[in-house]
């Protein structure tokens, strides 16, 4: 009878690969088989092209939880008698499963099957690699020595698996050679001279080498051996060979991080456990900071205006409507009112060197302009595929490259940073069906650190993509100072001038921004006003300064000729201070938001604030500002009245906002992004 082979892929944003993953796998000369695939969140729309029907799988779709608990559901899924795992970026030959299958002796139950892997780049050429030597039987002490056994390219009774109780998801990585381990001190391993799996090496892979992954692979050994049973399997003395192998490569990955006390410990531990050279020399590299990561923080003690910094300016010249502008140009402006700042090269597309001459003209020498003839686009595009034409042949040397949105380039081995403004098209995926995550997706795959601009969006950035909490530092942001309170005198001319242009009266109204995304809510909005409207004064109007959605259904049940003696839509304005001092009150009702710069800007100007009680608003706000749920029309109606009718509370808001306005400036989130570059080069 024939084995039955459950075939199991987990996979996360990666529905290009996915294809070509599944394409070889009905090629497969063996065919009594299933495919079961565990998507474990991914939102570059695989789910919407598996569903399709296309392929003859299984498909089950989770939230984020990590690659170990998608490789857990997949045996809590499987039918098969056996389980062969496969990466949703690798490849089988054709004959992968069949030669695998026939590797089972006789009557055997419970053997596992393996085989080594040919190397592939991104682009399916092959990569040269040294092969290593398998071995067949109970391979407890070469399996320690040497991670033989693959996730791909192996078969596994499905029996033994659940016996094992599947992959430890507390670890990051590894998960799967602290599996094999395990099963290696009960079960026989029979190995295939053959390459079972193409293993495709590409920039979004799990397992880069860095220092907490080197550290995880040590201490899943260390674990393994003294209290997982290894000890009864492997000789001390090649226990502690390998102890002291992994842990010098850990502290190289420490060196190269700037990590010199953690360095110096591991590798004294090293050499502690098997006197080596290599432990020796570059524990003298680390004690005396003879790698330029170490000594660098030296450096800049004495020099600290030494650092260069590439700015992706180019995010924030695009649109000037935009948040990206708001955030840029703050921020620069933020660095040239404060002594100590770096250099910085701005660059972008030279389609937009009008608008970064403007923005250059009100910075000091210590910012350069860098720009590129290249559509800028096209260069993403092609970086997407390519690590030459690094960022360093456009802009010369750096230290760190910061970007706002989703440019990362490849350059000689820099930091990169990575602002995060917010994560609405993960947190709120049913309003945004048709975006395309790609290429921030890759972004964050590639960056070494992030920026997220409120604890809020932190908190969405590591829960959705797994990101430690410290790879992230939180600065918020500010108000343009622009943004103030105007005299009784000019409130009245700026009531009558506007009133005059858009042939409204407009002596108190209530302020709304709105732009094309439905998170702004501002059907929602307009509907309470108008259930508002009996509670508030007759002459009081509603203000929304922006373009309104195209795509928002709600906006059907509204007749805008019938409220346009109430309620004025004015579309873009090239300046909203005035119109905003002048406001009853602003209602910021969103149903998402990665920080709220209107919020404070309303502060600045002495106008009270309706706000939601979601994601960055109360964070914010604080106590400044009054809160409604904003999928509720009579929330956010009844806060509408209590603003419209109360003059104490709006006094007592004001006053609030005035004080907690204090608390931001884009001088101070200059100041906390410096001390994230100089703590980076540290």
């Amino acid at each position: 009878m024939a084995v039955k082979i459950s075939i199991c892929i987990p996979t996360y944003n990666r529905k290009n690969y996915l294809k070509e993953t599944l394409k070889s796998i009905f090629l497969q000369t063996y065919k009594d088989y299933e495919v079961v695939i565990v998507d474990d969140g991914s939102t570059d729309g695989t789910e919407e092209m598996l569903k399709k029907g296309e392929y003859p799988i299984r498909y089950y779709w989770q939230r984020n939880a990590g690659d170990a608990a998608a490789r857990n559901k997949l045996i809590e899924l499987a039918r098969g008698q056996y389980i062969s795992f496969i990466d949703s970026d690798d490849l089988l030959p054709p004959d992968a499963i069949e030669l695998m299958v026939s590797a089972v002796p006789d009557g055997a139950e419970n053997v596992v099957v393996y085989g080594p892997y040919t190397a592939i780049d991104e682009y399916g050429n092959v990569c040269r690699r040294k092969r290593k030597r398998l071995y067949s039987g109970f391979i407890t002490q070469h399996l320690f020595e040497n991670i033989l056994v693959h996730s791909c390219g192996s078969m596994f009774p499905t029996k033994i698996l659940h016996e094992a109780g599947g992959f430890d998801e507390s670890l990051p990585v590894c998960s799967d050679y602290d599996l094999w381990l395990r099963l290696s001190l009960k079960y026989r391993f029979v190995a295939i001279n053959k390459a079972m799996f193409k293993r495709r090496r590409h920039s979004g892979n799990l397992s880069q080498m860095t220092y907490a992954n080197s550290k995880t692979e040590f201490e899943v050994l260390e674990k393994f051996y003294y209290d997982g049973g290894g000890k009864n399997k492997i000789s001390k003395r090649r226990a502690k060979k390998r102890l002291s192998k992994e842990g010098y490569r850990a502290a190289r990955c420490a060196i190269r991080e700037g990590l010199q006390e953690t360095a110096r410990q591991l590798l004294r531990q090293s050499f502690q456990r098997s006197p080596n050279f290599k432990s020796i020399f570059w524990l003298t590299i680390a004690s005396y900071k003879l790698h330029p990561a170490l000594f660098r923080q030296d450096k800049m003690k004495d020099n600290i205006s030494s650092i260069r910094v590439a700015f992706d300016l180019n995010a924030a010249l695009v649109n000037r409507y935009s948040g990206f502008y708001a955030v840029g140009t703050g921020l620069l402006e933020g660095f040239e009112n404060i002594e100590e700042k770096p250099d910085f090269l701005l660059f972008h597309s030279k389609r937009f060197s009008s608008e970064a001459n403007s923005v250059k003209n009100r910075l000091g020498n210590w910012a350069q302009l860098r720009s590129t003839s290249i559509k800028m686009r096209w260069l993403e595009d092609f970086w997407q595929i390519s690590k030459y034409l690094k960022l360093e042949f456009f802009t010369g040397g750096f230290d760190i490259y910061h970007s706002l949105q989703h440019l990362m380039p490849p350059n000689e081995g820099k930091v990169r940073i990575l602002t995060v403004h917010d994560l609405r098209r993960y947190v709120l995926p049913e309003l945004y069906k048709k975006s395309k995550l790609t290429l921030f997706e890759s972004a964050i795959a590639k960056s070494d650190h992030f920026i997220a601009v409120s604890e809020s969006t932190k908190k969405d950035l590591c829960r959705i993509f797994s990101i430690p909490q410290d790879k992230v530092d939180v600065v918020h942001l500010s108000a343009n100072k622009k943004f103030r309170p105007i005299d009784k005198e000019k409130k009245v001319a700026t009531r009558r001038m506007l009133s005059e242009e858009f042939g409204i009266e407009l002596n108190r109204y209530f302020i709304v921004l709105s732009s094309p995304d439905r998170r702004k809510n501002i059907s929602r909005i307009i509907e309470a006003f108008f259930l508002a409207k009996k509670g508030l004064p007759e002459n009081i109007k509603l203000v929304v300064i922006g373009n309104l959605p195209k795509r928002d259904r709600m906006f059907e049940s509204i007749d805008f000729d019938a409220i346009s003696e109430s309620v004025l839509v004015t579309g873009p304005l090239d300046s909203i201070t005035d119109v905003f001092s002048c406001a009853e009150a602003l209602i910021f009702a969103s149903l998402y938001e990665g920080f709220g710069i209107p919020i404070l800007e309303a502060f600045a100007c002495g106008v009270p604030v309706i706000t939601s009680n979601c994601s960055s608003m109360p964070e914010v706000g604080s106590d400044a500002a009054l809160y409604v749920d904003p999928y509720s029309i009579e929330s956010i109606a009844e806060a509408t009245v209590k603003i419209g009718s109360d003059i104490q509370l709006r006094e007592d808001l004001i006053e609030r906002g005035f004080k907690r306005n204090e608390n931001f400036s884009w001088e101070r989130t200059a100041e906390k992004t410096f001390n994230v570059y100089k703590k980076l080069l540290s």
